[in-house]
């Protein structure tokens, strides 16, 4: 699910703007850029040998995304993430899961289990290895979402975890995890509920769990 590491770009598939995104947000997940660093825009441009104009459209796009930050005169800084972001981030990746598992309930879900079993596996393994945020759960996570079919909810939930993954890299996240909801057991229950409001409610606590404070007291 990471950027690919390349520098150089590609016009197979995607526009030189895609490609110079790709090539920052890589370089943002690698930790090649961390919070506060300025983004020098003729630099990338001179090494992918693009024009300014795509380095401007890719910069306008993670700007927007929450990952840069650009001061008048001063220039375009990556940003430095806060708590509050952190929390926006995670509330909306779960209304994104919530919505997600009321579409794929029943059939989609059950018909997947086998190709989701393998990714609950992986995800599982790397958790008991104690890393506190790792591709394979997200990998299976977005393996959920796809599920649904519904283009605008699974480009939306890849941007929540591209930031998730930044986030962590930029190291000011604090969601260390004291308890875990094992995904292989999340797997079950998503595959044995039907109807959308359970599928709902289990999701809603799986993704809660371990950061329960940063959703603020209940109302």
């Amino acid at each position: 699910m990471r950027p690919p590491a390349g520098k150089h770009i590609d016009m197979s598939n995607t526009t030189y703007a895609d490609q110079v995104y790709e090539h920052i947000l890589g370089r943002l997940l690698r930790r090649e850029l961390r919070p506060g660093d300025v983004l020098d825009r003729r630099k990338i441009a001179g090494e992918l040998d693009v024009s300014l104009i795509p380095v401007s459209d890719a910069v306008q796009k993670l700007t927007y995304e929450g990952f840069l930050t650009t001061r008048r005169r001063h220039g375009t800084f990556v940003s430095t993430p806060d708590l509050e972001d952190i929390r926006g981030q995670l509330l909306l990746r779960e209304a994104l899961e919530c919505q997600a598992a009321r579409l794929y309930c029943g059939a989609p879900v059950q018909q997947a289990q086998r190709e989701l079993s393998s990714l609950a596996k992986a995800a599982d393994k790397a958790a008991s290895k104690g890393r506190q945020v790792w591709s394979e759960d997200f990998d299976f996570h977005q393996a959920l979402v796809e599920l649904t079919g519904c283009a605008a909810i699974i480009e939306c939930f890849q941007r929540i975890v591209n930031l998730s993954m930044f986030h962590e890299t930029a190291r000011i996240s604090p969601m260390h995890q004291s308890t875990y909801d094992n995904h292989v057991t999340l797997l079950r229950d998503l595959c044995k509920t039907t109807t959308p409001d359970a599928a709902e409610a289990r999701i809603r606590a799986h993704v809660r769990t371990g950061k329960e404070a940063f959703y603020g007291a209940p109302r």
